[in-house]
């Protein structure tokens, strides 16, 4: 199976429809992580193994995300030599599948049937319930390396394994062996699970022992009530005997308990008698406590009263004298205020002078500031000019750069040097005749007149030299040397680029160059000083400081406004400003002086009249504070003589409370006596016969509660006797059933052991053929691996056609040790050997989802080799991150996911 186009719309981040086009061969799907990559390779999946109608957690989260959009795929693949268009919408509950027939779409299937059709033909499964797994993907499971998944953990399905039987021409069987094999497995799935091989519980044998284990526990259930019956009756004759015994204790306890009344009334009484001598006692002990605080009360206040009135003879004699102060300091304090205000107005009339003053003052330094922003104006604009006069000249000058000028000065050496070689190389050439000789020369191609006359002449060439001698003859002289030749193209070539070089600027002598270059860097550094100097002088802009200007002139008309017409300072305009600043500084120091003055005589008066005030407030505070204690003691003593008024309001004398007291202690004495008698009789009268009661009382309450129980416990047991002899079942029958059913269950073991064996048998003939039929998938692995990784690892396959082990220096161990870039590139190998051997029958499909993430630059190039040579005969889709690794394929169609477009849908 082949796939030529993927169309999906509203799938996943594909909102607009777009169409993929996949070519036989080699496909490489490219670009950056999340763009796309996986959820295409997904989308072949899902499209092939998921139920239109499925309702799984994956088909809801292909729409796109915050939408209600309604996902849809279309691919087209080829089978058989066939063409096929699948088309599913999942939210919409459609499939449809299609088959092209002379050019045009013929309409096969719909529905359920469309989705049944469509296994039939790319192999695999539906899953009967939830999402889809590899084991369901046909040749998908072993063909297609999705992404996180490149070792395949679960067996190989059957439709893999049949599919490379019928590659290598493999029979296992007969259609008559098929029928025995069928009937063997279905016998054997009738009697054991699948997997476990065990024993089904629903299977006629597991019944059987099912019917033994019962018939068992039913025999063993009726020895248990034999048994439980006679322990039944033993109990029924044992509790008779403890019931008997138990009731007469019970007479026994009753009558020791109705001896015992008598003495237990006697302790009652006695106890009653104690209790109303010791409420008599404590009623005394009571009145007698509350007469005596009742004393102390009346002394303890007779007490304070007298401290009262002695406290109050202190305080009045502290009142006057603090009184008498207090009037004094208060006078003193008038007079003091009256001297402040005075000395306030005069404050206030300096302050006055002080601002004027400082109005003109500060109005004179404006007018001076004025002068100096004028003058940094004028400055700023003479700055101006001569910084435009200087970058006018430095901008008429053109001159090279210094990089540009070391590499004239580089060219014009290499000039120097080059003629300077070939002058030292060439053929020098000197005439001395003593007549008169003319004729022509010609230098390396170059023709010059010459004309002798008893004189010398020298002429020098580099390659050739021809002489023309007039009326005498022609001599031509030819050094042969290459090397000239090449110096002469060189030398070409450095004037070339020295002109170009040269040509823009305006002599092509180097030191005027060169003194242009200094003058115009010297005009630069006029620049920069004179930019210099602008940024420094001219940080606000000349509209700034025009504004400035104009701010002052305005402040200054304002303030000279602000001094009275009639004041002396207002005379001060327009005279010589630096005397009139002096003056008004030295006239605004002496009011400062005066103001000064003022302020420290009349903050020593106010400090006097707060130590003054303080002193009143203390003073204030300690005679209200003494009155306070004296009203504080006249409300005491008030109070404390009406709670005497109502203790002795009753008109009896301290001595006859007295007497009271003691008449009320001699009866507490006499009554405390008669009660220490009542103690001393406690144990014997009240406590010794009231326990001997209260135990006699306890165990007649058990005799009774275990008569009780014991008559609830022997009906109990009587009905349960009934019971079991109404349930019992003979046992002789049981046994007998179960015998019978035993040999039953011999037989039946037997049968079965014997299909378990078969099937055992079967299953190991079949391995051992699919061992032989893995062995062409196993060389071709293992001459991919030889490409990949040099001679150093040999595969080997387990029985179910699966990778297992490998062998280095000749030793065999487990896949697992090898790094997880290696087992991937082992798999990816696997998958590449499968789909060429079973592209012999039809062209196969192989997916490879980022297989050599973890492969190095050497064994990367021998992987692009074994890629481009297995996809001579079948599809490979290699899906990347990093295209780089694969732009060396030729051949090759690469698809970037960021060129893929929306289509237009009509």
């Amino acid at each position: 199976m082949n796939i030529q186009t993927i169309q999906l719309e509203n799938w996943k981040k594909f909102t607009e429809p777009v169409s993929i086009q996949l070519k036989d061969g080699l496909n490489v799907l490219y670009g950056p992580n999340e763009s796309g990559k996986t959820t295409l390779i997904d989308s072949i999946i899902t499209t092939f193994y998921s139920k239109h109608t499925s309702n799984s957690q994956k088909i809801k989260n292909l729409k796109p995300w915050g939408t209600s959009l309604h996902p849809r795929s279309s691919i087209t693949f080829t089978k058989n030599g066939q063409e096929y268009r699948i088309s599913k919408g999942f939210q919409e509950k459609k499939s449809l599948l299609e088959k092209m027939d002379q050019g045009s779409w013929m309409r096969i299937a719909e529905g359920d049937k469309a989705d049944k059709q469509l296994i039939e033909l790319v192999g695999g499964q539906m899953p009967t319930r939830g999402d889809t797994k590899p084991e369901y993907w046909g040749l998908g499971q072993t063909l297609w390396m999705v992404q996180g998944t490149p070792i395949i953990q679960e067996e190989l399905n059957d439709e893999t394994r049949s599919s490379m039987q019928k590659m290598v021409g493999a029979t296992i069987e007969s259609e008559e062996e098929k029928n025995v094999l069928k009937e063997i497995n279905s016998r054997f799935l009738e009697n054991f699970s699948p997997k476990k091989k065990e024993l089904k519980k629903k299977s006629q044998l597991g019944i059987l022992k099912d019917e033994i284990a019962r018939l068992k526990n039913d025999l063993n259930a009726s020895q248990e009530n034999i048994n439980k019956k006679e322990t039944l009756m033993r109990t029924l004759e044992d509790n008779q005997i403890i019931f008997g015994k138990n009731k007469a204790n019970l007479e026994a306890a009753l009558k020791e308990k109705d001896e015992l009344d008598e003495k237990v009334s006697e302790a009652n009484e006695h106890q009653r008698n104690r209790e109303k001598l010791e409420s008599e006692i404590n009623k005394l002990r009571t009145e007698f406590q509350s007469s005596k605080e009742r004393v102390d009360e009346i002394n303890k206040s007779k007490n304070e009263i007298n401290r009262i009135i002695k406290s109050n003879d202190e305080i009045n004699l502290q009142l006057d004298p603090l009184n008498a102060e207090s009037s004094n300091l208060n006078q003193k304090m008038e007079d003091n205020t009256s001297t402040v205000r005075g000395l306030d107005e005069k404050i206030s009339s300096y302050l006055e002078e002080k601002r004027i003053v400082g109005i003109a003052h500060t109005a004179v330094m404006d007018e001076m500031s004025l002068d100096g922003k004028e003058n940094q104006l004028k400055e700023i604009t003479d700055l101006k000019e001569d910084y435009q006069s200087t970058k006018e000249k430095f901008d008429s000058i053109l001159v090279p750069g210094e990089k540009e000028f070391s590499k004239i000065e580089e060219l014009s050496q290499d000039i120097r040097d080059a003629e300077t070689s070939l002058k030292a190389i060439g053929l020098n050439i000197k005439t001395t005749t003593p007549q008169r000789m003319s004729g022509e020369i010609v230098l390396d191609h170059d023709k010059e007149q010459f004309n002798l006359e008893g004189e010398s002449q020298t002429w020098t060439a580099h390659q050739s030299v021809k002489i023309v001698i007039d009326q005498v003859g022609e001599i031509e002289v030819t050094s042969g040397s290459q090397d000239v030749q090449g110096m002469k193209e060189t030398l070409e070539k450095i004037k070339t680029q020295y002109q170009e070089l040269i040509d823009p600027y305006p002599t092509s002598d180097l030191s005027q160059l060169k003194s242009l270059m200094n003058q115009k860097e010297s005009l630069q550094t006029d620049l920069k000083w004179l930019q210099g100097q602008l940024d420094k002088k001219d940080e606000k802009g000349e509209k700034g400081i025009s504004n400035e200007i104009l701010t002052l002139k305005n402040r200054i008309k304002s303030n000279w406004n602000k001094i009275p017409s009639g004041s002396v300072y207002s005379e001060c305009e327009g005279k010589d400003k630096s005397r009139v600043r002096e003056e008004l500084s030295r006239k605004i120091n002496q009011i400062e002086d005066v103001i000064n003055q003022l302020q420290k005589d009349r903050h020593q008066l106010s400090e006097i009249l707060e130590n003054d005030r303080k002193t009143v407030k203390n003073t204030t505070n300690i005679i209200v504070e003494l009155k306070t204690q004296l009203h504080g003691n006249n409300q005491r003593k008030e109070e404390i003589e009406n709670r005497l008024t109502r203790l002795t309001e009753d008109g009896r004398s301290i001595e006859e409370r007295d007497y009271e007291l003691n008449q009320l202690s001699v009866k507490i004495e006499q009554k405390e006596r008669a009660w220490n008698v009542y103690q001393d009789e406690i144990e014997e009268i009240e406590v010794r016969p009231l326990k001997t009661f209260e135990g006699l009382n306890n165990r007649v309450k058990r005799l009774d509660d275990e008569i009780r129980k014991q008559e609830i416990s022997h009906a109990g047991m009587e009905r349960e006797l009934s019971m079991l002899i109404a349930q019992s079942t003979d046992s002789s029958v049981l046994s007998e059933k179960l015998a019978q059913l035993e040999f039953k269950e011999k037989e039946l073991e037997t049968e079965v052991a014997a299909i378990k064996l078969l099937y055992s048998l079967t299953n190991f003939y079949r391995d051992n053929t699919i061992c032989k039929i893995s062995q062409p998938l196993e060389t071709k692995v293992t001459e991919d691996m030889d490409r990949l990784f040099g001679p150093k690892y040999a595969l080997k396959f387990d029985s179910k056609m699966k990778p297992e082990s490998i062998q280095a220096s000749g030793q065999e161990a487990s896949l697992d040790i090898l790094s997880f870039g290696t087992q991937e590139q082992v798999w990816c190998l696997f998958r590449l050997a499968l789909g060429s051997i079973l592209s012999s029958g039809e062209k196969q499909l192989v997916v490879l989802d980022d297989p050599l993430v973890n492969t190095d630059p050497v064994r990367m190039h021998h992987a692009r080799e074994i890629l481009e040579e297995n996809a001579r005969n079948m599809q490979v889709v290699v899906v990347t991150c990093d295209v780089d690794k694969y732009d060396s394929l030729s051949g090759a169609n690469f698809i970037s996911m960021d060129e893929i477009r929306p289509m237009n849908v009509k």
